[in-house]
């Protein structure tokens, strides 16, 4: 099996047991919380780890202080296996990033976050010519300052390096602070610089949006425009988690260096994937767990939407558990859950005549298998 490489935006999570809600947080207040949890946090360690549990054997590239937090953050990552850690960074350029999760249940969640260590990442902390992979797959640039001044030209360094070494490039984001300079950047640009180099794109909708500066109600034709313009400015796959109305996934022609992983069936698709229905617990690392489920689908050289459905699965496996990483089962555990009939949710978009597949997924017009004439060609 191919090694995928995780590298980017590393934490650890503090969770407090917590069955309040926000409106009950004021000024001069005590909240009495439960036990402290703590999770994997980041897109590193919460990719990583999903990935080691559904089956994989991942290198995690991320870098951590030299103290305290640093080693809960170790010890906590050596706990789903102790070469996880085999390939992270100690330095005492900055304290290790935290992150205190308030994730009350039935609501999306809200952070207040602590960058570190993160803001020093750099093209040279990747160890290229030492590593066997075939993905390497980054994420959170939004919080990692190195990463996102000057456009993204040290993602697009660490783009073009993995390029170089033959691998396919896959890029996850997160909602800047709009108080911060990240939040003030004008992520438009961001994008133009990196996507060429940037084979797969997996962004959240909330995140996409406010890097494209749009505010508009979810449409059929609103997720048409924005991947038309990702892929236009060089995405070659881009996957959109949409939350509960599921995953929305596009590719035009693929060519070059991403067809040594995807066959002729991942080319000219734009299909969605019904979200799974779930008791949701917690939200946090959701958005990671699709991302690994995806990444999983692909290596494994599963067709298009089988791998956008195991994205769903895996990233609703995760909501059924308050941490990032405890709720994701190993792959054959997933598979089992879905033959079994695993109950969809409505997709709450107006869909015009896009087709739907067997009940997995909706098919668009512009997908090239929406024809039944093709699909019965095809066989699909």
């Amino acid at each position: 099996m191919h090694k995928i490489i995780v590298a980017g935006h590393t934490c650890v999570d503090l969770i407090p047991t917590w069955d309040g809600k926000f409106e009950d947080i004021a000024p001069g207040h005590l909240i009495v919380t439960g036990e402290m949890r703590f999770s994997t946090g980041g897109s590193v360690p919460n990719t990583g780890v999903d990935l080691k549990r559904l089956g994989l054997d991942p290198i995690m590239i991320g870098k951590i202080g030299n103290d305290l937090v640093g080693r809960i953050t170790l010890e906590v990552i050596r706990s789903n296996g102790e070469d996880l850690t085999d390939h992270m960074i100690r330095t005492v350029e900055a304290g290790s990033s935290y992150t205190l999760v308030l994730s009350p249940p039935n609501v999306d969640r809200a952070f207040f976050h602590y960058p570190g260590v993160n803001d020093t990442f750099c093209a040279e902390d990747i160890p290229f010519d030492d590593l066997d992979g075939q993905i390497l797959h980054f994420g959170y640039p939004p919080v990692m300052e190195k990463i996102y001044k000057d456009n993204g030209n040290e993602l697009v360094k660490i783009f073009q390096n993995a390029h170089e070494h033959k691998m396919i490039t896959s890029l996850d984001m997160t909602t800047p602070d709009p108080n911060s300079s990240s939040g003030k950047l004008d992520w438009k640009i961001f994008l133009r610089n990196v996507l060429p180099y940037t084979d797969i794109f997996l962004p959240s909708l909330d995140e996409i949006l406010y890097m494209m500066k749009i505010d508009s109600s979810l449409t059929s034709e609103l997720l048409q425009r924005l991947s038309d313009q990702l892929i236009e400015w060089g995405a070659k796959i881009v996957m959109i988690k949409l939350g509960e109305n599921g995953i929305y996934f596009r590719t035009k022609e693929l060519k070059g260096s991403i067809t040594q992983i995807v066959s002729d069936e991942w080319s000219e698709r734009e299909f969605i994937s019904p979200a799974f229905d779930v008791k949701v617990v917690g939200t946090n690392g959701a958005g990671d767990a699709s991302v690994a489920g995806f990444l999983t689908g692909l290596v494994r050289r599963m067709n298009p939407i089988e791998s956008v459905i195991i994205a769903s699965a895996v990233g609703a496996f995760c909501v059924e558990d308050v941490d990032s990483t405890s709720g994701i089962k190993p792959l054959p555990a997933v598979f089992k859950r879905i033959k079994r009939g695993w109950k969809r949710l409505p997709v709450k978009i107006r869909l015009n005549n896009w087709k739907n597949k067997r009940g997995e997924v909706f098919l668009s017009p512009r997908d090239r298998y929406w024809s039944e004439e093709h699909d019965r060609k095809k066989g699909v």
